[in-house]
């Protein structure tokens, strides 16, 4: 690391990055405000800022000298591995006065670059409340960035969102229908509610950033899982308005579709597969044991066939959600108890909406079961994500 007025330049190797996990980096980051020279614009704001980098273009300079303006402690930029055409733009920044970089050798994702950077901040003697996030590409301007940070002052405590108008005709569709899924899902998951859940315009608090190595995901995942834990938490989540920015409809983005989708929705991926390998054993055993007991009149043929196959299908659920989709590490026979307690319910509920289905006269049993069971999936998702196999991080 080398120290020049007020800027640092750090050369992050793979072993300081991975000596980075366990924040013992020869205390290379314990830097003082003093030494950074950065007293000398008056009072400054509670939060520093942050942004990761992955092969910007001279938009990021333009965006750290109009960010230079306003009162932020200093501005940390990650670079995410960039390859040689980037270099001029991080050099350029090295200069800026307040400023700092950070490099890794190699890409590693934005929420690894994230952790990285907060890490670092951490590790440094400054007395700030938490740091804002920022991305590259110039979608967030200084304006709003500077708006956030304004609402992160009064609520220290609280995540802070700068969020964006999905509604406008300039959204491309992508992003409108991934912000819409994501949305849902967190929904889903969290039982709360925030309009742009993929917004990388964020004031962090402290007490979010010092569990940071809780969070799960070194992708894209990383921001949702973030918003997932606070949700649980209970920490307050604050939402800003920001101009909505789309620049040549998003092409600078590094997001993949498909990958980074499947990164970020793959926990309820996951459940939708363990429930679909669980809905085929339990409809082909219903089907079975319908026929027969219908063939042979045993009583209450709904009520036995949907038993059977349920006890069965059930335990397979249990084991595939415990091990696979959730990860629970609860030892002992409580989460059986809230699994099967929530499955006689299900059960029962299954069973009711069938013979209200077939009161009203409808036929063709079968069909009528997978209706009622895609009713009871979400329902069970939620239920089994935020009771059955809760795994609790406290921020």
């Amino acid at each position: 690391m080398t120290i020049n007025g007020g800027n640092i330049k750090i050369n992050a190797s793979d072993d300081v990055l991975n000596a980075a996990e366990g924040m013992t980096i020869n205390n290379i980051y314990t830097l003082t405000a003093s030494v950074m020279g950065l007293n000398k614009r008056g009072e400054m704001m509670n939060a520093v800022v942050l942004i990761p980098a992955f092969e910007p273009d001279e938009k990021l300079i333009k965006l750290v000298n109009d960010l230079t303006n306003f009162q932020f402690p200093f501005i940390m930029v990650v670079n995410d591995g960039s390859s040689t055409k980037s270099a001029d733009v991080f050099s350029t920044i090295e200069k800026i006065p307040n400023c700092i970089v950070i490099h890794h050798e190699k890409n590693r994702g934005k929420g690894a670059t994230l952790k990285t950077g907060i890490k670092a901040i951490l590790n440094m003697d400054t007395n700030i409340d938490g740091c804002i996030t920022v991305d590259a590409d110039g979608q967030h301007l200084p304006q709003d960035i500077f708006k956030v940070a304004k609402v992160f002052e009064k609520n220290k405590q609280s995540l802070v969102l700068g969020s964006r108008d999905f509604s406008t005709e300039s959204v491309p569709f992508r992003s409108k229908f991934g912000n819409k899924m994501t949305s849902i899902i967190y929904k889903l998951v969290s039982g709360k509610t925030v309009s742009d859940t993929q917004t990388g315009l964020r004031a962090i608090p402290m007490s979010v950033m010092e569990r940071v190595e809780d969070i799960a995901g070194d992708r894209y995942e990383f921001e949702m899982n973030m918003l997932i834990q606070v949700g649980k938490s209970n920490i307050p989540i604050k939402e800003v308005a920001i101009q909505t920015v789309y620049i040549d409809e998003n092409s600078a983005s590094h997001f993949n579709p498909l990958v980074d989708s499947v990164r970020i929705y793959k926990q309820i991926l996951k459940f939708g597969f363990s429930s679909l390998i669980s809905s085929l054993i339990d409809i082909g055993l219903f089907t079975v044991v319908f026929w027969l007991f219908s063939a042979y009149q045993i009583p209450r043929p709904l009520l036995g066939a949907t038993g059977i196959a349920r006890i069965v299908s059930s335990t397979i659920n249990f084991i595939l959600n415990k091990k696979i989709v959730f990860r629970s590490k609860e030892a002992g026979l409580y989460p059986a108890v809230k699994y099967y307690s929530l499955s006689v319910i299900q059960m029962l509920l299954s069973w009711i909406l069938l013979e209200g289905f077939t009161w009203l006269g409808l036929k063709h049993v079968v069909i009528l079961k997978v209706i009622a069971d895609t009713i009871l999936f979400l329902i069970s998702f939620i239920i089994q994500r935020v009771f059955v196999f809760e795994r609790k991080i406290q921020l």
